[in-house]
């Protein structure tokens, strides 16, 4: 069976699997205890091979893909625990990353492991330039206003009490082991419009200083209007005045998010492989 890692001590084991990795900050936030996720290994100690759920965002499989009796064992916890939990949590579609050993190579695995009904799309990573942002700052002094009858805020304890319909709460728990977690290690925006929450901009994984951003308007009707990015730009500079950095990871069709991230001084990098499939369609398979 996989052995669950479910002490921080345990996973630190598998950090240098993610060194340099695309999603070393969600994974590493996992890996902290600080989001919600679960990590198995093939041993206890001195792990070879891993399987990670950071919760509402991916999953990734790493290190040695040669790893028979692993492997064969994946589909098992995914199918038999974690695909029902996350569609139970509202996921609806299973994402996966992979990152390999040296010389390992995961695709064979994949096409054994989902019957080959894994599709293929592109995330994009960016990597923040301070330099960039701050130029962008002095061209765009409007950056931060929003239309009449919007207010941007910062998220905090007063803020959330206030906001009835709990949806900062509802989006900070969707990652978070607890919204007090939230105000001690993560960083946050809202807009409000009539008193009602519209829009949040929110670490959503947190490692070390490292900040994962995760940004909604959550009705089509409050969307076009600078919403996203006068929270984004907000929450950028109250991370950067936690002395922390800001990073932003996005699908390849998700053009919006990615005009976004290039206004506000992230550069893009090479865009990388995720697999994707539906949960529901995976689970009537079995």
């Amino acid at each position: 069976m996989l052995v669950l890692l479910d002490q921080p001590t345990q996973r630190k084991q598998l950090a240098s699997f993610i060194s340099g990795t695309n999603g070393h900050v969600v994974m590493g936030g996992v890996f902290a205890g600080l989001q919600c996720g679960r990590v198995y290994a093939d041993q206890l100690h001195a792990p070879k091979s891993a399987l990670i759920w950071a919760k509402n965002e991916m999953f990734y499989l790493i290190g040695r893909s040669e790893n028979e009796q692993f492997n064969s064992l994946v589909r098992e916890v995914l199918v038999q625990e974690l695909l029902p939990e996350a569609l139970s949590a509202g996921e609806d579609m299973l994402n996966l990353e992979v990152y390999p050993e040296p010389g390992s190579d995961w695709s064979p695995v994949l096409d054994h492991m989902f019957n080959g009904r894994l599709r293929e799309g592109l995330r994009v990573p960016f990597q923040f330039n301070l330099a960039k942002y701050e130029k962008w700052l002095e061209r765009s002094s409007s950056s931060l206003f929003v239309p009449p009858g919007y207010e941007l805020q910062v998220i905090d304890r007063a803020v959330t009490a206030e906001d009835k319909s709990r949806i900062i709460e509802h989006e900070i728990l969707k990652f978070w082991h607890s919204v007090e977690d939230f105000f001690r290690y993560g960083a946050g925006t809202c807009t409000v419009f009539e008193g009602q929450v519209v829009g949040t901009c929110i670490s959503v994984f947190v490692s070390g200083t490292h900040h994962e951003t995760g940004i909604n308007t959550y009705d089509p009707i409050h969307r076009g209007k600078g919403l996203a990015t006068a929270m984004a730009s907000s929450y950028v500079q109250f991370v950067l005045e936690r002395n922390c950095v800001p990073h932003w990871t996005t699908e390849d069709f998700r053009h919006d998010s990615i005009a976004i991230a290039g206004k506000l001084g992230f550069e893009q990098g090479r865009s990388y492989p995720v697999y994707y499939m539906p949960i529901q369609e995976l689970l009537d398979c079995e």
